[in-house]
């Protein structure tokens, strides 16, 4: 019993370990044309059925295709509305495929973790690594998966088990329960599934009790896919909450009718599966089939509901709304000058990003949202840095167009230099705050950098010769100056390590008003082009 709930443990360990090496790894592959190509790939609802049916031959678990499909979503490979059809594909051909290739996955998972991680470790040039580091994390991720699996397998020859199951003769409500329970503890709904089968053909159940079970052990599955997905929020949730959203509607709709049919005798499932073959082995995988086919024919014509409902109910974070191009979506590609003013107005957000950052800083409970703001910032400032790339790379630029994108290329790299400054920051006053030192020096250093930032904002905005004035006076020498009065007037220094701290906060300030101002004479630059 212990070596199973340590094997749990393990496996859970895994997965999520392999799911994070996926998503960071995916992100570094998602470029823009790879992004367009798997647009393509899934431009219709039927392409993702297809797509569906491939992921779950290789898987061979909808748990771990649905969260081999959040990872591309958190890479930004795939929307929520691309997936949706993917995952309705995974279901129902999952259904077909889950009786006839039933295989050992495992000596397919260990080549995998072998072949990925040697060539990982031997890339010395380092272009293969987010490739191979995305491989290896679905090797873990399904071999999460195959340990949690492998360590409770032993509970199915255990006679708590084979009882759990024979006490359900009694009762069809009760194999249900005790179906769905059973899923979730072996992880696993195929060996329920494949066990109730066992038991139908050794004549310990009827067809009816082991439809049941299969029934139960199909909804326990979403069981699973809630657990796993509880930390997720956002677009994540949304892809999560649609699987166990399919597996819910199958349950709502094909229990009563299982109670209909039984109990008053109309010809629903049973009867259907009865038409294919005499055998009841047979009609159990029917009606397994048919457990997904239902719910995949309501779902599949209404993929727009469901993709509005679920962003209603579970709307992006904070970070998703941030790093999500606004204006760049909006390019042409025949006019270069106005996709540039697109860029300039994306990166007008970034400083709205760290202005934002700075806010945070005044709380002493906003480590987790500076860390949210970071990604945010990071993300778009990739997508930025991808349009910028598309802009000298597809078209013929002028000279003024030639020296205004790279002035927006300069600003681009100031502002990255700018943010890993901000984030340096925020860690030394975190540390100062911790120490009980260094609160006035916080104070006066987060206001008056963020009163910069704020009029930088509106410079990048407006290029208002007023504001650029202000700009340039702000983060002048006088501003410098201010920063190192505020560092002298802590009268309580405390220990060394303290004032180091502290003198390593000012150094910062210093040169993100260095920075600022820098950025200010960029921004008046390019309104002369």
């Amino acid at each position: 019993m212990f070596l199973a709930i340590a094997s749990l443990l393990a496996g859970l360990g895994l997965f999520f370990v392999g799911l994070k090496l996926l998503t960071e790894n995916l992100k570094l592959l998602s470029g823009r044309r790879l992004r367009e190509n798997i647009a393509v790939w899934t431009r219709n609802p039927f392409l993702g059925l297809v797509w569906g049916g491939l992921f779950i031959t290789i898987t061979q678990s909808a748990a771990a295709a649905t969260f081999v499909l959040i990872g591309m979503l958190r890479a930004g490979m795939l929307s929520v509305r691309q997936i949706l059809p993917i995952l309705i594909g995974v279901n129902m051909i999952g259904g077909v495929i889950v009786l006839v290739l039933i295989f050992d996955v495992k000596l397919a998972i260990f080549l995998l973790l072998g072949i990925t991680g040697i060539i990982y470790s031997r890339d010395p040039s380092g272009a293969m690594r987010p490739a191979m580091g995305a491989a290896f994390g679905v090797g873990l991720l399904f071999l999460g998966l195959s340990t949690t699996q492998a360590g409770v397998a032993p509970l199915s020859d255990m006679s708590w088990f084979e009882g759990a199951l024979e006490s359900t003769r009694g009762s069809y409500l009760v194999g249900f329960l005790v179906g769905l329970i059973l899923s979730f503890v072996v992880q696993s709904a195929l060996a329920v599934v494949v066990l109730s089968l066992a038991f139908l053909q050794g004549g310990l159940f009827s067809l009816e009790q082991a439809v049941m079970i299969a029934y139960g052990a199909k909804l326990g599955s979403s069981l699973l896919t809630w657990f796993l997905s509880s930390g997720l929020s956002g677009e994540s949730r949304q892809v999560a909450m649609f699987q166990i959203c399919f597996n819910v509607v199958g349950a709502v709709i094909l229990v009563p009718a299982f109670y209909l049919e039984v109990f008053m005798d109309i010809p629903l499932m049973l009867a259907l599966a009865a038409q294919f073959s005499a055998s009841e082995s047979f009609q159990l995988g029917i009606v397994n089939l048919l457990f997904n086919v239902v719910p995949a024919l309501i779902a599949f014509p209404a993929v727009g509901f469901w993709s509005h409902l679920l962003a209603k109910r579970y709307p992006q974070t904070a970070e998703e709304q941030l790093s999500r191009p606004r204006y760049l979506l909006e390019q042409t590609g025949d006019d270069p000058h106005n996709a540039l003013r697109l860029v300039e107005l994306e990166q007008a957000r970034l400083i709205e990003i760290l202005t934002r950052t700075f806010e945070a800083m005044r709380s002493n409970e906003g480590a987790k949202q500076i860390e949210t703001l970071d990604e945010a910032f990071l993300g778009l400032g990739k997508a930025i840095r991808e349009s910028v790339h598309d802009l000298s790379s597809q078209h013929q630029l002028s000279t003024a167009l030639y020296d205004r994108l790279n002035g927006v290329l300069n600003i681009q790299h100031s502002l990255e230099t700018a943010n890993t400054e901000v984030q340096s920051l925020a860690t030394k006053i975190d540390a100062l705050r911790g120490s009980g030192r260094g609160e006035r020096f916080a104070r006066v250093a987060v206001d008056g950098i963020d009163a910069i930032l704020l009029t930088l904002l509106d410079v990048a905005r407006e290029r208002d010769q007023m504001d650029l004035g202000l700009l340039q006076k702000m983060t002048s020498e006088d501003g410098m100056t201010r920063v190192r009065k505020a560092y002298l007037a802590e009268d309580n220094p405390g220990d060394s390590t303290s004032r180091m701290e502290l003198l390593a906060a000012a150094n910062h300030c210093e040169r993100l008003i260095w920075l600022f101002g820098d950025m200010g004479l960029a921004y008046e630059a390019l309104e002369s082009h």
